[in-house]
């Protein structure tokens, strides 16, 4: 809710100083839905399948270091309590490295992910951007900061068809 009426208050803000004269000439703006774009843009399916290979790879090694802390664990089990006490450290050391190589991946899958999503993000806002441009539009908007806009305004299917073509 605050970012809507920072939204409102910044294009206010904006309005308010510009010359009365830029009001006397009619504004050619238009407004595209980021969200859509983002989710529609190939570049964003194509990285979505990567990653998707990548976790299923990384869960798989993670189940097969599973395995072998499991067994270790039940090996441990049929041992005589001296032998278990030799052997423990063993175990503990297999699950602390399992630990850290979970740590590892959900970090480095989440890095991934947020430099995709920033690459698709200035991807999105460069092309929407020269569309604007190129299209004579004076103000182009994100539609997120809106409680309601006509939709003759959305320029999105257009910009995402240019994004498409990239």
């Amino acid at each position: 809710m605050s970012k809507v009426i920072l939204s409102i208050t910044a294009f206010l803000l904006f309005c308010a100083c510009l010359p009365a004269s830029a009001f006397a000439e009619e504004q050619k703006i238009g407004y595209v839905n980021m969200r859509e774009m983002f989710y529609e843009y190939e570049k964003t399916r194509e990285f979505n399948k990567k990653l998707e290979k990548e976790d299923e790879a990384a869960k798989e090694d993670v189940e097969k270091k599973s395995k072998e802390v499991r067994k270790l664990r039940d090996e441990l089990d049929l041992l005589s309590d001296e032998a278990k006490k030799k052997r423990k450290p063993e175990l503990q050391e297999a699950i602390e490295e399992l630990d850290e190589y979970r740590k590892n991946k959900v970090e480095s899958f989440i890095r991934r992910k947020d430099k995709m999503f920033k690459e698709i993000r200035e991807d999105i806002l460069a092309i929407a951007s020269e569309y604007a441009k190129k299209n004579e539009y004076d103000i182009v908007f994100d539609n997120a900061v809106f409680v309601y806009s006509s939709a003759k305004y959305d320029i999105t299917k257009d910009v995402l068809k240019e994004l498409n073509k990239k």
